[in-house]
C-alpha cells in the first residue's frame, strides 16, 4: 500500500466518524435539552454534546480540505506583469 493509497483511505474513513460525531453530539444535546438538564451533570452533557458537535466539524472540514490536491486559488499579481 503507497502513500496516497494510504492517505485517501484515511480521508474516506474520516468523514463518516466525523459526521457520526457531529449526529450523536445533536442527538444528546437535543434530547439534553427536552429534558431540562441542570445542576453540574446537565452542564456537563451539554458541553460534551457541543463539544461533539465542533470536533465534528472541525474534522469534517480538515478531511475536506485534505481532498483538494491543489490549492484553489492560482492567481498571482506578479504573473500579470509578465505577460
Amino acid at each position: 500500500m503507497n502513500e496516497f493509497t494510504r492517505k485517501t483511505s484515511m480521508i474516506r474513513s474520516l468523514v463518516p466518524i466525523a459526521i457520526g460525531a457531529m449526529v450523536v453530539g445533536a442527538v444528546i444535546l437535543l434530547v439534553a435539552v427536552v429534558n431540562d438538564a441542570e445542576g453540574l451533570a446537565g452542564g456537563a452533557v451539554i458541553g460534551a454534546a457541543i463539544g461533539l458537535l465542533v470536533v465534528g466539524a472541525y474534522f469534517w472540514g480538515y478531511a475536506n480540505g485534505l481532498r483538494r490536491p491543489e490549492p484553489r486559488g492560482q492567481w498571482l499579481p506578479s504573473e500579470d506583469e509578465r505577460r
